[in-house]
């Protein structure tokens, strides 16, 4: 790095190792100043223009994020990480572009292949022989094509995307849900040799980080920002999978879906999606000719999705959302007394030590809640929260309202 550069990546730092500064606020700092390092070099003047809570504003002042920031920053030393920052040219404007973007990414491999047209192809951890055999195939025909495939590095579906598509032209992309110095699962060490050979590994997570819960969820929206869209090989009913699926619609990217083999349980998560909207899709080439305008803008060096808003079918409009758009830091928490018909039968058949427990238990006394007041109240990190919240949501106990509010589910 230059000087410019290392200033700014310690400026990104300490802005993401600030408590109470999530994603949204160093956005909205970001966009304001037009980089971290300016932001946090006026950081007096953050409360002047509105941009930070005095709840935040303090948490900076007095410096909550120093000792992250030497940690980090000496950790990516001893593992000679190479980084990409948000200001740097060779950043995607995609992920700029999202409610809650990284600050920069760490990577190895081939940085170019940030500039391809990408589609994500995602799956069950668990697959059966008839998800393997499509998702190669697909894969293969997308990569031939050079459509670059981004996926996981997880077990299953997410493996045989990025083996199938390596070769190929487009190659692939493997987002990770850990630092950049781990290898999670250990059996893909494979896949990650051949990876950072001829495609790209990108991770937001400081080196050391492990695979934890909450780190899947935030792995996952980078998956689907990085893509023009998503493609889901094969998912059960209750599946991650469907989570990412979720978030491509909310970042206005395309879903499609495999319907897979008749009376199949592993299918059905993907039945499920196309009955609520998403595109059925055989081949890779159904896919490139509905993607071709934003396939041809990226090839083109332009934004694919300027100016572009997500145009739903009816049925489409049902998918469940999950609203990422930032959310105003001084607006105060609604509250309600406790309903406690609905309170007990929402936290019916929770461990009562559990994560889930404990928000919904939260949730049972407000009309409803952001998920950063959650944090706050809980003592959390966001992403810990979230994995609570999602689960919640599968199971059918929660209901998420725009603005990323929740309430229990009636």
């Amino acid at each position: 790095m230059n000087h410019a550069q290392l200033k700014e990546y310690r400026a990104c730092l300490a802005l993401r190792h600030c408590l109470h500064i999530g994603p949204r606020t160093w956005k909205r700092l970001c966009d304001f100043y037009g980089s971290a390092a300016e932001a946090v070099e006026d950081y007096a003047s953050w409360r002047e223009h509105r941009l930070v809570s005095a709840r935040q504003y303090d948490s900076f002042v007095s410096k909550t994020w120093e000792q992250g920031q030497e940690e980090e920053h000496a950790a990516a030393r001893i593992h000679r990480q190479c980084v990409v920052l948000s200001t740097d040219p060779r950043f995607p404007e995609a992920l700029r572009q999202l409610p809650d973007p990284p600050l920069f990414l760490y990577y190895s491999g081939q940085i170019s292949l940030l500039k391809n047209p990408c589609v994500a192809v995602v799956g069950s951890r668990m697959c059966s022989t008839a998800g393997v055999n499509m998702a190669r195939r697909i894969c293969r025909e997308l990569s031939a094509a050079g459509i670059t495939v981004v996926s996981g590095m997880a077990r299953g579906i997410d493996r045989q995307a990025h083996l199938a598509s390596v070769e190929g032209p487009g190659a692939t992309i493997g987002v990770l849900a850990t630092g950049l110095d781990q290898t999670f699962p250990l059996e893909n060490s494979d896949v990650r040799r051949r990876i950072e050979s001829r495609g790209l590994l990108l991770s937001e997570f400081a080196p050391g980080t492990e695979a934890l819960p909450g780190n899947f969820h935030i792995r996952n929206r980078l998956v689907s920002g990085l893509s023009l869209g998503v493609v889901v090989v094969e998912a059960a009913k209750r599946s991650g999978t469907q989570i990412t699926a979720r978030l491509a619609l909310d970042q206005g990217r395309e879903v499609y879906a495999l319907h897979g083999p008749e009376g199949t349980s592993s299918f059905e998560g993907c039945r499920h999606l196309l009955e609520d909207g998403a595109h059925e899709i055989h081949s890779a080439s159904e896919i490139i000719l509905d993607l071709s305008a934003q396939i041809t803008a990226c090839l083109e060096g332009k934004s694919p999705f300027a100016g572009r808003k997500t145009v739903m079918s009816p049925h489409q409009s049902k998918l469940p959302h999950m609203n990422m758009a930032p959310r105003d830091d001084f607006e105060s928490e609604k509250r309600q007394p406790p309903e406690t018909a609905l309170a007990s039968s929402c936290l019916a058949g929770l461990e009562q030590d559990s994560d889930e427990f404990a928000v919904a238990s939260l949730l049972s006394a407000r009309t409803q809640t952001h998920i950063d007041a959650l944090s706050r109240e809980l003592g959390w990190e966001a992403s810990r929260t979230s994995s609570a919240l999602l689960m919640l949501e599968l199971d059918g106990r929660v209901h998420q309202l725009p603005g990323m509010e929740y309430v229990l589910s009636a």
